[in-house]
């Protein structure tokens, strides 16, 4: 079976910028910069837009070049693993740093996530193109 492969790099505004791709029923999404109170709307948009996609059955999400998360992008995560959860999907979390894992041991929700080890960065341009 063939599966389509699409790539997108988007920037969601001066503080975020996103990679995402789909591998069939794959979807992975690679951060990179700050999730704050002004980047979680828009990357709440979008992962909530992968995530009720009918193509999307996986979806993991890359945090390796995510050195900051305040509690807005903590509560856009849990909003999203209900998301995925409620339609019977999977919502993986990849490259947990310090800091953001940090935040999600000390709010005792970081057991509530499924941390796969790191996600080939197949086609996944560095975040200096990201711009």
């Amino acid at each position: 079976m063939l599966w389509r492969r699409t790539a997108k790099t988007v920037s969601l505004d001066g503080d975020i910028r996103v990679v995402c791709e789909t591998h069939g029923p794959e979807c992975q999404v690679w951060l990179s910069g700050r999730i704050t109170i002004d980047s979680s709307p828009s990357l709440r948009a979008l992962l909530l837009q992968r995530v009720e996609s009918e193509d999307c059955q996986n979806l993991t999400v890359d945090f390796r070049e995510v050195p900051y998360v305040d509690t807005s992008g903590l509560a856009v995560m849990v909003e999203i693993l209900k998301a995925a959860r409620t339609r019977g999907k999977t919502f993986q979390l990849s490259g947990l740093s310090e800091r953001p894992r940090f935040l999600l041991e000390a709010t005792r929700l970081l057991h509530l996530f499924h941390e796969v080890s790191e996600m080939p960065r197949v086609n996944h341009p560095s975040s200096e193109n990201l711009q």
